[in-house]
């Protein structure tokens, strides 16, 4: 009992810790601030690979989209729930958590209908099963394997059988020593909570920040060539978008 207890405390001090990195340091750089070129091209190739992953696992109508049930854990200020809704998702069955309550309240702003929840996915009732699992960006905050380890069979078992987890973060093929707040996936360690599971992968997906920095501005033709470099693979990051069938 006294071993559960100081587990549950250490994973209360690390959701902190997390908490408060985005609060001073993440979110007021605004880094992913949608107008910014990089952080545009990235939002644009999420919405992309969301609606392939969508498609290949057989949502092929307005009314599949409309059916749809989807979670996002770590949802941020809600901005890719509220594009599914734009594409036809009905809001009633979307919901969103957040570490950070802030955030919470802009996504609730932002997208009307939609669950939103302020908490630690371990620990908050978001309801369920649901179809689809969105997973960005989350882990690579989360220093912790066991706490990694634990978030991934939440989300996986949050699922109905069929539906499934679409991830996104920054990986490597080597093991990165990282910093106290960040530290990036492995392939063979994101393989290694999945179970046993398969994911299908499209990696190296994002152009660089200086990269993008550069063409973007670029008249007439700055995005449409940083697009294509992007699609083509030339000076990506080692980025990864999966998605995994439960």
């Amino acid at each position: 009992m006294a071993r559960d207890e100081a587990r549950a405390a250490g994973e209360g001090d690390e959701a902190e810790e997390i908490r408060r990195f985005y609060r001073e340091r993440f979110l007021p750089q605004n880094a992913w601030w949608p107008i910014l070129p990089h952080a545009y091209l990235c939002q644009r190739q999420r919405q992309r690979r969301i609606r392939q992953s969508l498609q290949e696992i057989g949502v092929a109508s307005f009314e599949d989209l409309r059916a749809l049930r989807v979670l996002e854990v770590g949802c941020g200020g809600g901005s890719n729930l509220a594009w599914l809704v734009e594409m036809g998702a009905d809001p009633t069955g979307l919901v969103g958590v957040d570490l950070v309550p802030e955030r919470i309240e802009q996504a609730r702003q932002r997208c009307a209908g939609v669950r939103f929840l302020a908490g630690n996915i371990l620990e908050t009732d978001v309801g369920g099963p649901f179809d689809v699992v969105l997973l960005f960006a989350v882990l690579t905050s989360v220093t912790n394997a066991e706490t990694k380890q634990k978030i991934m069979e939440k989300c996986l078992s949050l699922l109905r059988p069929g539906g499934a987890l679409l991830f996104y973060d920054l990986m490597t093929r080597r093991e990165d020593p990282g910093t106290p707040n960040y530290k990036k996936l492995t392939y063979a360690e994101f393989e290694g909570y999945l179970g046993g599971r398969r994911p299908r992968y499209f990696k190296r997906d994002y152009l660089r920040r200086d990269v993008a920095e550069r063409i973007v501005p670029l008249p007439r033709v700055g995005l449409f060539a940083a697009e294509v470099l992007q699609a083509i693979g030339w000076f990506n990051i080692e980025a990864t978008f999966a998605h995994v069938r439960a």
